[in-house]
């Protein structure tokens, strides 16, 4: 079936769609699970352990998968600190301090990030079209931090620089992936090996706190919203490639909008939390931007 024709475009905006509202809803759940009161360090590494797991279900059943060889390792070894081990301890601070609606809006700067760190390693051109657009991002960002009125509490001003640190990771794992990324391991073998190494890296600060490695039965609110997390990642990432290989990579970035309107929405829907008009200031500026930014059909 070619792109064009009216049932794949159907599907791949259903996959489109279902992509962006589940990984949105995965900030929401960021901030339950931190919620529960356990350290960063132990939600992650549960984390990472149960996305794993969650790999592992249709790596087993494809059974075509190979021993991955030394350079599958030491990439998936990076990969996992700026896609899962530093990511994911940064959002379960910052879900604990911030509105579900904030991180989520931080998340809309992903494409720019990556753009302008494209640029400054020569893979990309600095359009003046999408200047204006990285332009817009940094307006939108000090709408964000500048304003007094911006946020619920003032206090929580500091707390902003976890999800742009998470911004940063997101952008360095795409040009890393782009880059780096061994072409003879299939992509759930790659995910099961990165998830694995985020594990271990994680695995001696729990054994340090003497946190218990296993949750307890029946399971907490937290500890269901930490299962939820895995599920909404392991999800979005066979979505992800799903798309980039049927709809291509320009229609496939078009998440970061979904992503971001639906983390907004999640919030106000679970939590009741409400905005400030910089706020939402900064999120249409923040859309503008990313349109910008991210490539035409043409390439440009």
């Amino acid at each position: 079936m070619s792109r064009g024709e009216p049932g794949h475009q159907w599907t791949a905006w259903c996959a489109l769609l279902l992509s962006g509202v589940t990984f949105g809803a995965s900030f929401s759940l960021f901030k339950i699970a931190a919620g529960s009161g356990q350290d960063a360090l132990d939600l992650a590494f549960r984390y990472s352990a149960v996305s794993a797991m969650l790999v592992l279900v249709p790596l087993l059943a494809k059974r075509s998968w190979s021993w991955p060889n030394r350079r599958a390792f030491a990439f998936c070894a990076v990969w996992s600190v700026v896609s899962t081990t530093l990511p994911s301890v940064m959002l379960f601070h910052a879900a604990r301090e911030l509105p579900a609606g904030i991180v989520a809006l931080a998340i809309a700067f992903v494409p720019m990030a990556t753009f302008a760190g494209a640029v400054i390693l020569k893979r990309d051109i600095a359009t003046l079209r999408r200047c204006l657009g990285l332009g817009l991002g940094g307006v939108a960002a000090l709408l964000v931090v500048v304003p007094e009125t911006s946020l619920p509490d003032r206090n929580d001003v500091g707390w902003l620089l976890l999800p742009f640190g998470v911004v940063l990771c997101y952008a360095a794992e795409h040009l890393y992936y782009a880059v780096k990324a061994p072409e003879d391991v299939p992509a759930e073998g790659l995910l099961f090996l990165m998830f694995g190494c985020a594990g271990l890296t994680l695995l001696p600060f729990v054994l340090f706190t003497s946190a218990p490695l296993l949750p307890g039965w029946p399971l907490s609110v937290g500890e269901w919203a930490l299962a939820g997390i895995a599920l909404v990642t392991v999800l979005d990432y066979f979505l992800f490639v799903f798309l980039v290989n049927r709809a291509g990579p320009v229609f496939t970035s078009q998440a970061a909008y979904v992503v971001t309107l639906a983390g907004v929405g999640w919030g106000m829907l679970l939590f009741g939390e409400s905005h400030s008009i910089w706020i939402w200031l900064a999120l249409f500026l923040a859309m503008i931007g990313v349109s910008l930014v991210q490539p035409r059909q043409d390439g440009s």
